[in-house]
């Protein structure tokens, strides 16, 4: 196996493990959903109580939703591969000394 193969298999591999990833947070979309549209429904004079809980629920909502696109683009870019992965996976290529004895 060639290094240029084993770094394809490298980056699909983790691009699989961030899509699983993305899947597993989606799997808690309705339930964050559910939750934040409860008390976004409630009346605006309501308790200090439910006023908490509904800012509770949409930040809760807005870091899920960014966990889930973060995720799938990064599983895209690793994925796709290039220069970029390549860099980042593998060590650079050590460079010899330009001045030789």
């Amino acid at each position: 196996m060639s290094r240029k193969d084993a770094l394809v298999l490298a980056s699909r591999t983790l691009a699989l493990l961030l899509t699983v990833w993305a899947l597993g947070e989606a799997s808690g979309l309705p339930e964050s959903l559910h939750s934040f549209l409860r008390y976004i429904n409630q009346e605006p004079g309501s308790s200090t109580g439910i006023q908490y809980l509904r800012h509770y629920y949409l930040i809760r909502l807005g870091f899920l939703v960014t966990r889930i696109v973060g995720f799938s683009l990064m599983a895209r870019w690793l994925y796709k591969g290039g220069p970029e992965v390549e860099e980042l996976l593998l060590y650079p290529a050590p460079q010899e000394n330009a001045v030789q004895n």
